[in-house]
């Protein structure tokens, strides 16, 4: 069964890739509640891309258990985790690729973490950022976080 709802879930994702669905009035609201200097990193994101970032944003809004203040802090990282992939431009054929057979996925991390390094002196948010595929084990929040990233 577990075999089954893999290929299932590589199947959506693909699907997703694909078509991605982007609600463009809410993907300039959330824009507004982050780092202006982070801005046009985000413009920078391909659709797909923005597209995961909004599935991850409202798997976390719409879970009823997470505290107050962690659901903020969730919701904030979930819009810049995958900043690096404007800077990577993972194209399709790598994506398929990603997942056929299982290649590493933290260039975006790596990129993406030093962008916020140089931008924002946010210490905690490159971190996070750098390690949210490599090593999220090592970091309680960043295990609560990638729940809704691998479901989005």
């Amino acid at each position: 069964m577990k075999f089954l709802d893999t290929i299932l879930y590589r199947t959506w994702q693909f699907y997703k890739a694909l078509f991605p669905d982007l609600d463009l009035q809410l993907w300039q609201e959330i824009k507004k509640k982050v780092d202006p200097k982070l801005v046009p990193l985000l413009e920078g994101l391909g659709k797909a891309e923005k597209s995961h970032t909004l599935r991850v944003l409202k798997l976390i809004e719409e879970d009823k258990d997470l505290p107050k203040e962690l659901k903020t802090e969730l919701s904030e990282f979930a819009i810049i985790h995958d900043i690096g992939k404007s800077i990577t431009k993972p194209t399709l054929l790598f994506k398929v690729c990603k997942v056929l057979f299982r290649l590493s996925s933290d260039a975006h991390c790596i990129a993406g973490s030093r962008a916020v390094w140089h931008i924002t002196h946010n210490k905690k948010q490159a971190i996070r950022i750098l390690r949210h595929h490599v090593c999220p084990n090592q970091d309680s929040f960043l295990l609560h976080f990638q729940k809704y990233d691998n479901q989005a």
